[in-house]
């Protein structure tokens, strides 16, 4: 299951999911230089997160290909997307790379990501019907920003 309690970012105060960001994205860029070095490619920047976009990210040039890298820290997942547009990711898959990052990271498809939500309104509630774990806090901002897809949800522009 991809929509774990906590995977947008708002955990509702639930300290079980408190995590060391630093070191997980340090982590992170340490095996998006060592993987996309060992296929030749390069590393065109690293983006830490911050206020316009809260995960961390690569954009990376591999057989003259650019496509970026994104990691979800929450649950150390990692998609690949052809633009940089939060809120509009274009997913796509890279098997080869991939297959080199799912030795420490779960590693979504273009057709995971692409997923649509359907959920329906109880009363004041919302229920996803899609397989989820997610908290009251996440659906309603599911709702509030109109979220469409399993992607919109694990890399979401909600701030």
């Amino acid at each position: 299951m991809i929509l774990k309690r906590g995977v947008t970012g708002f955990t509702a105060e639930d300290l079980s999911l408190e995590r060391d960001w630093s070191a997980h994205t340090a982590e992170f860029k340490k095996y998006c230089y060592a993987y996309v070095q060992q296929l030749n490619g390069r590393i065109m920047a690293f983006y830490e997160p911050d206020h316009d976009i809260g995960y961390a990210h690569a954009h990376v040039k591999i057989d003259g290909e650019e496509f970026y890298i994104f990691y979800n820290n929450m649950y150390n997942y990692i998609a690949f997307t052809s633009n940089c547009d939060i809120g509009s990711l274009k997913f796509i898959d890279h098997q080869i790379l991939g297959s080199l990052f799912e030795h420490h990271y779960t590693v979504l498809t273009a057709s995971q990501l692409a997923e649509p939500l359907v959920y329906q309104t109880n009363g004041k509630g919302i229920i996803l019907m899609n397989a989820n774990e997610l908290n009251d806090v996440e659906l309603r901002l599911m709702k509030h920003f109109r979220s469409q897809t399993v992607g919109d949800l694990v890399f979401n522009y909600w701030d």
